[in-house]
């Protein structure tokens, strides 16, 4: 990772010195000049680059009524500017400002290129450092720890969402959730053998035609050893590729299937950021991992199945497969731990057509939850906009043979998913259901992590 240096005497030993001005800031008396010839005013999107006395200046603006995304958001664009650099020195007026930067910078640098065999020097960033001067250093250092835990926990979602399916069976993933107890996490993973003693028979039957076995791994962290319940559960949807099943999807609609743990993933990091920033809160998660593949044993058209909450259901489609897994992890979760408010984080309508890149889907049962949900969504930057939920919707879901099947008509549709899920959410439970399917990419194709940055704050506002 990108070592970051905060102090308030820098050296003068760098070649790049980056000023991010808002409008009140002032521009350097030395560089006013250079600024009037190309006509830089600190207003937003405004970026000059020039040589000067031997150093390489970037002077960026970011305008008036600047917000901590704004922040952020400079550091993602000025990462470009340096990385071709050792070092580089950042400046900002105030340290709460230069700390978002900062975090804007890591989040730019991230890459994925441990199979790429054949890259050339040139083509790897040379930034190592990136000097940050503060006024206030034991502060800002002591606060600049809950950035690095959090960037942890966004760079580890976004690795396991990158890596390939051959790399990242249900068994490796479980593996290495389990790596995480160094940090104070519990973590208890049930093999197929448990799964079927318990009862957990949707996760069972999603798994029955893969060479890979599921598993269902519980993460627990207890940060207020003085109270024995949770304060929040996370169920994760952990497909860790999708094949679809017999409903087997076309070439192109496999392309992006090893990104079906996307949901699972962020449950994982946000649960190792919280270790990391050693949160005051009580959490559990759940991520139920598997493969839908299509083999003969694999669950059919038409199968029936008993869900550990009792319920039956009726598999209508194999490729509606992640609302099975996450409907036994919430029971799971509820008889076993009696958590009152879970939210579940999920790869499984077809939001982009309807959201675009903008905003994650959002369900819930409880409007409180729902509004600290969608404060903690602006916050983050990471976006919710909240679904409808209504009993008309359940309607579409009956079935003639069992107490439920596991699709309408329209087996994508992202609102019918959710009213599955809210069936084995129990009465007096506060129940979200976040669906982050048309989020979980950046633009240059590799995975946002998304979801991390969206419940590390909705945890530390709890």
């Amino acid at each position: 990772m990108l070592e970051v240096i905060l102090t308030a005497k820098p050296k003068e030993d760098v070649k790049t010195k980056v000023f991010v001005l808002s409008k009140k800031d002032k521009i350097p008396a030395i560089y006013k000049e250079q600024a009037k010839l190309q006509g830089f005013k600190p207003e937003k999107g405004k970026i000059i680059t020039f040589w000067q006395d031997g150093l390489s200046i970037v002077l960026y603006g970011l305008g008036e009524n600047v917000a901590k995304l704004d922040w952020q958001e400079a550091g993602r664009n000025l990462y470009s500017k340096i990385e071709k650099e050792e070092k580089a020195l950042i400046l900002v007026s105030n340290d709460a400002a230069a700390l978002e930067v900062v975090f804007g910078v890591l989040q730019a640098s991230y890459s994925f290129d441990k199979y790429k065999t054949n890259k050339k020097p040139e083509d790897f960033p040379v930034l190592e450092q990136l000097i940050v001067k503060v006024k206030n250093e034991k502060k800002a250092t002591e606060t600049y720890k809950n950035y690095v835990a959090l960037y942890t926990g966004v760079r580890y979602a976004r690795d396991l969402c990158n890596e390939p399916a051959n790399c990242l069976t249900p068994e490796i993933f479980a593996r290495d959730i389990k790596r995480l107890e160094y940090l104070g996490l519990d973590v208890e993973i049930l093999d197929k053998d448990n799964l079927h003693l318990k009862g957990l028979g949707l996760i069972e039957a999603v798994g029955k035609g893969a060479a890979n076995e599921p598993k269902l791994v519980v993460i627990s962290w207890r940060g207020n050893r003085k109270a024995k319940e949770y304060d929040l559960g996370l169920v994760g949807k952990g497909v860790c590729f999708d094949a679809g099943g017999l409903s087997l999807k076309t070439t192109q609609g496999m392309l992006e299937m090893k990104q079906d743990m996307s949901g699972a993933a962020a449950v994982v990091a946000t649960m190792k950021t919280a270790a990391l920033q050693r949160t005051k809160k009580n959490l559990l998660a759940m991520v139920a991992l598997v493969e839908n593949m299509p083999d003969g044993n694999a669950m059919k058209v038409g199968d029936v199945y008993t869900s550990y909450a009792g319920k039956t259901v009726e598999v209508n489609n194999t490729d509606a497969e992640g609302r099975l897994i996450v409907a036994d992890g919430l029971s799971y979760m509820q008889k076993n731990y009696k958590v009152k408010r879970i939210i579940d984080v999920t790869t499984l309508g077809s939001l982009n057509g309807v959201l675009g890149k903008v905003y994650g889907g959002m369900f819930a049962n409880d409007d409180r939850l729902a509004d600290e949900l969608l404060k903690a969504s602006e916050e983050s930057g990471e976006r919710l906009w909240r679904m409808p939920l209504n009993k008309q919707y359940r309607k579409a879901l009956d079935s003639t043979v069992a107490d439920i099947k596991n699709v309408a008509p329209d087996a994508k549709a992202s609102i019918v998913s959710a009213a599955f899920l809210a069936e084995f959410v129990e009465k007096g439970t506060k129940w979200a259901h976040i669906d982050m399917s048309n989020m979980r990419m950046d633009n240059k194709g590799l995975a946002a992590g998304f979801g991390v940055k969206l419940l590390n704050e909705y945890i530390r506002n709890m």
